[in-house]
């Protein structure tokens, strides 16, 4: 491939997901610009919780740390009267889920793209697109004037009304509730417990989530509340949380009041030529559960690299396509999922209501469905493989876990720790050292890690490719040693394309630039700047606050 144009990419939308996926591209190298129609970043908190395993790959990447600064952990969730949920009990460095507003979110990916060079263009609405063989252009315009904007690719993570998905012409088929739920963020004289509590009954149900400092996120809806355009008040929320709790918490001191459309929707296909979609653009659900935020966040890291491998033409055939292949499965089952949950929760049935509790409460007595239910939730169980995590050893398509490594040539690190700059890592457990060796004639693209004896996570193993996005390539358990070069040599070419160097990452042509005349070039360490994962400019859900705008290497998700 030739020289790439001074822009590879432009992501339109500057939420979570748009910046995160900046993020991905700008730390592997790929020129970047985020194309925002908001003149400011939300200061409204809108989505406000990151599940354990989009803190983790958050985490790939060095965001992960900002956050929990930022953020409350919350380590319970109870969807019913005597029933929890407990994410303490998961095996991850976040067990809990991390309550923190969508704008704080923003702020932290928004800094990270500056410091990667992303230009970020405000004020920027997209009305025209057109694209061929070698590029998309996009129309733009600003209270200033119009202009043309050309890149490579062009990415919609522009929310729930995506001007990139219409302009493209990609279908988004589905429905929107009848029920219209009023979300707020306030204190309360009177608060419920500091979990995440879901109260159902009489055709209604009520969230509560603890912020911290007296301030809690309140969502109310019932099925004999239809949309209207009238403003919510604080009387309104205060009988309706009354209905819900059967005493009145007294709610003041609102800083976010809102009534919202609840949308199940998602596109017709993820990519039309140069043309992808990402988070909200591509799929919207209902928000109970809470998982809006975290499914954007994780499109942009599955994508970002893969991306970024089509930019400098190192992709292997299918590589890209294999995006919408792994994710929409996923966007699927949450949708399945959160109608299921939203239809029962709201019946107004009161048997049905009791047959709910009850079930609840004697299922979740029970350790291993508590476990189960807290892994699923918190997107831990979540893969790309036929199986879900679990079983004799890893399997390719599930999630790595944050694994501790004893290295033979240095301290022990966490896996993840070795994750930061978005490269393959391959696990050498053997003693040899072949599987690493091999890997220096694929460049910079895999970061070999010679590990020095067992791991109990990985017995049986003796090499892991794991993947940018933190879920496993491939797994080598055969005993013949004699064919392993070869078996190492096909993975590396199924997954990370070609031997031969890949174009210098972004870090490391400003590293050479910088680097004094004696220094030598940088030899590539695992160590290196970030990249992020994001989710939708929108609310990271179903709602719409009204006026706001196979050669492939894929797995089957399971």
């Amino acid at each position: 491939m030739g020289t790439a144009p001074e822009q590879s990419v432009i992501v339109v939308g500057a939420g979570p997901t748009g910046l995160a996926l900046a993020c991905e591209l700008a730390a592997a190298g790929v020129s970047c610009t985020v194309l925002e129609r908001r003149l400011k970043t939300s200061t409204q908190s809108r989505a406000m919780g990151l599940y354990s395993r989009t803190m983790e790959v958050l985490d790939l990447r060095g965001h992960a740390d900002a956050l929990v600064a930022l953020g409350r952990p919350v380590s319970r969730m109870v969807p019913a009267r005597d029933a929890a949920v407990d994410f303490a009990e998961l095996d991850t460095r976040f067990p809990y889920l991390n309550v923190v507003p969508q704008s704080r979110t923003e702020e932290v990916l928004q800094q990270r793209a500056l410091d990667l060079g992303v230009a970020i263009e405000r004020d920027a609405e997209v009305h025209g697109l057109e694209q061929d063989a070698s590029g998309v252009t996009l129309q733009v315009r600003t209270g200033t004037g119009e202009w043309a904007e050309s890149a490579d690719f062009v990415v919609g993570c522009d929310g729930a009304h995506s001007a990139v998905r219409e302009l493209s012409g990609i279908a988004f088929r589905g429905r929107t509730y009848e029920i219209a739920p009023i979300l707020a963020d306030v204190r309360l004289s009177k608060p419920p417990p500091d979990d995440v509590l879901m109260v159902t009954g009489n055709g209604g149900i009520m969230v509560s989530v603890p912020y911290g400092d007296g301030v809690y996120r309140l969502a109310v809806a019932r099925r004999d509340r239809p949309w209207t355009r009238e403003p919510v008040t604080l009387e309104e929320l205060s009988e309706l949380l009354t209905r819900s709790l059967g005493f009145d918490p007294q709610p003041y001191d609102p800083t976010w009041l809102a009534r919202f459309k609840i949308h199940q929707r998602i596109a017709d296909q993820y990519r039309t030529g140069r043309v992808l979609l990402a988070g909200d653009a591509a799929h919207l659900h209902s928000p109970l559960g809470g998982q809006g935020l975290n499914l954007g966040i994780q499109d942009a890291v599955n994508l970002g690299w893969k991306l970024a491998a089509e930019v400098q033409g190192w992709a292997p055939t299918g590589l890209l396509d294999s995006y919408e292949t792994e994710r929409r499965p996923q966007a699927e089952r949450i949708l399945r999922a959160t109608d299921r949950a939203t239809q029962l929760a709201t019946t107004p049935s009161a048997a049905l209501t009791a047959l709910r509790r009850t079930v609840f409460a004697k299922a979740l007595s029970r350790r291993r469905v508590r476990r189960f239910a807290a892994a699923s939730v918190s997107g831990l169980r979540a893969g790309y493989g036929r199986r879900g995590v679990g079983g004799p050893r890893l399997r390719a398509g599930q999630r790595v876990p944050d694994l501790t490594l004893p290295r033979t040539d240095d301290a022990p690190v966490r896996l993840y720790e070795l994750m930061r700059d978005g490269r393959f890592v391959l696990l050498d457990l053997a003693d040899d050292g072949r599987a690493a060796l091999l890997t220096q004639a694929w460049g910079s693209r895999v970061s070999p890690v010679r590990v020095d004896g067992g791991i109990p996570e990985l017995a049986g193993v003796s090499t892991l490719l794991v993947r940018p996005d933190g879920y496993a390539a491939w797994v080598d358990g055969e005993a013949d040693p004699g064919g392993r070069d070869e078996r190492v040599r096909t993975a590396l070419h199924r997954w990370c394309g070609v031997e031969g160097p890949a174009p210098a990452r972004r870090e490391d042509r400003v590293a050479e630039a910088t680097a004094p005349p004696e220094a030598g070039p940088r030899t590539g360490s695992a160590s290196g700047s970030g990249a992020g994962s994001g989710s939708a400019s929108g609310s990271g859900s179903g709602t719409e606050s009204e006026g706001e705008q196979q050669p492939a290497p894929s797995t089957e998700e399971g």
